[in-house]
């Protein structure tokens, strides 16, 4: 029966995403950005290999949720309303009966709130699009994905259909994972005695170096673990999270770029 529904929900994302893109092609070029099926698998493909990590720790929380007392149903409904790995294993160490939704509202707020800097960076990118676009390819914007499309995006890639193919690389691995390791539940026990906790931090760590282009990159990494580290030894919750992310980002800014003018990217786009 689970079966069945699984595959009943595949194929009607199948045939929406179908749809999306079929009208999306026929969006005009503006400032060098369009949508397209092509980009869309391009997108697929550059981040099929941190998807393959992201089941893992998928299968963790589906774990997580399990023991929790979590139905395979609820679990769904999380996957698809919030999207969101860290804030979702954040609010299965709090699940307990009766729930304390409060906390667990404002636990998830405060993980999040990095994706507020997430969807702001990708606006010269997104902003030509129409909203109805936009937003859908957002609501499942993960960090990983934003990590591989940004890093095409300074390569020169225009193509937004690469952020949706990233975004739904994630998804794709995450759902069935977070399901698998659901009904394996039971059987597992402590994921972190297995090591499968570690996923999680290896993933990031990929991230990170992947990312990496030049010395000039090292000061806003050094500023935004020092605070974050800072902040989290300081002040209770996850506060660290968004002030690690504006302490790089500052110093990101105010530092002057010694490349020439030229070769920064989006260097000669006007400022608005």
């Amino acid at each position: 029966m689970q079966r069945c529904v699984w595959e009943s929900r595949l194929v009607e994302t199948a045939a929406g995403v179908n749809g999306m893109l079929e009208e999306a092609e026929m969006v005009t070029h503006q400032a060098g950005v369009t949508f397209t099926r092509q980009g869309v698998f391009r997108g697929l493909r550059a981040t099929a290999p941190l998807a393959i990590s992201v089941a893992t720790y998928g299968a963790v929380f589906g774990v997580l949720a399990k023991q929790a007392g979590v139905s395979l149903l609820e679990t769904t409904l999380l996957n698809l309303f919030v999207f969101a790995g860290a804030a979702q294993m954040a609010a299965m160490d709090q699940w307990a009966y009766p729930l304390p939704i409060m906390a667990i509202v404002i636990t998830t707020l405060l993980i999040n709130l990095r994706l507020i800097m997430l969807g702001a960076s990708m606006r010269p990118w997104m902003k030509y699009l129409p909203a109805w676009m936009v937003y859908p390819t957002l609501h499942i914007l993960s960090d990983e994905s934003w990590a591989v499309a940004m890093t095409e995006y300074r390569n020169g890639e225009r193509d937004a259909g690469l952020v949706l193919g990233c975004n739904l690389a994630i998804a794709f691995a995450w759902f069935p994972a977070s399901a698998f390791g659901h009904v394996l539940g039971g059987s597992i026990g402590d994921p972190a005695e297995l090591g499968l906790d570690f996923a999680f931090t290896a993933v990031f760590a990929a991230m990170l170096f992947g990312g990496y282009r030049s010395r000039f990159d090292l000061a806003p990494w050094g500023a935004s673990g020092l605070v974050a580290w800072l902040v989290w030894w300081l002040v209770p919750g996850t506060w660290y999270v968004i002030a690690g992310g504006l302490a790089g980002f500052l110093v990101a800014v105010l530092r002057t770029d010694e490349r020439p003018h030229h070769q920064i990217p989006d260097a000669t786009e006007p400022v608005s």
